[in-house]
């Protein structure tokens, strides 16, 4: 898929244009190796114990990214049309995931092989450079989430997610609010009352 006048050659040239300017060369080296797939709304991406074998990135729809404790269920992260997911410690480690992926819409999702993207890296210098950049951002995102979650103030939580997490306002647009107060360690009605609060100031 070398096509970025396409919904998915869009999105994909878009996700990596987030970290650095993506020229035609990596883009069209990036063609042979990107697959395709769409699953429907309640379908499981990756289910506990499963390997995580790819890096994906949304086109349509919203994943929900959780773990169980407890008997229930703390959501992990929450990817939105545009942006990339995975079970990073399962893709890595090569052992099976405690993550499940979910899909709570329709989605549609591009993806690379964990094994075609190490060998892109060790045989070409600009997409090792690329994916070098892919993870410091998703660091950064992890550690302004974990970041936020050390306060006890569900306002100031709230607030820190807005102001740090850049993208809270994609997260934000088709996910319904119960996975954004899990994501922020809330209940449903406590995310509710901060969110007018916040609606009240403008923000």
């Amino acid at each position: 898929m070398k096509d970025n006048n396409t919904v998915e050659g869009q999105v994909l040239f878009d996700f990596f244009s987030l970290v650095i300017p993506l020229d035609d060369e990596i883009y069209d080296l990036l063609g042979p190796y990107i697959k395709k797939k769409s699953y429907k709304k309640g379908d499981s991406i990756l289910k506990e114990g499963e390997i995580e074998t790819k890096a994906n990135v949304v086109v349509e729809g919203v994943v929900h990214q959780y773990i169980y404790e407890d008997d229930q269920p703390k959501t992990v992260n929450i990817t939105p049309k545009g942006l990339s997911f995975n079970s990073l410690k399962s893709y890595l480690s090569k052992e099976p995931s405690l993550e499940i992926q979910e899909a709570i819409t329709d989605v549609e999702v591009v993806y690379m092989m964990k094994e075609d993207i190490d060998w892109l890296a060790k045989t070409n210098s600009k997409f090792a450079y690329l994916m070098f950049k892919v993870y410091e951002n998703i660091l950064l995102d992890r550690e302004n989430r974990m970041f936020l979650l050390q306060y006890k103030n569900p306002t100031k939580r709230l607030r820190l997610f807005h102001e740090t997490v850049s993208r809270a306002h994609m997260m934000i647009k088709d996910t319904p609010d119960k996975y954004i107060a899990s994501y922020l360690n809330m209940t449903p009605q406590q995310y509710s009352n901060e969110k007018r609060k916040l609606m009240k100031e403008g923000l």
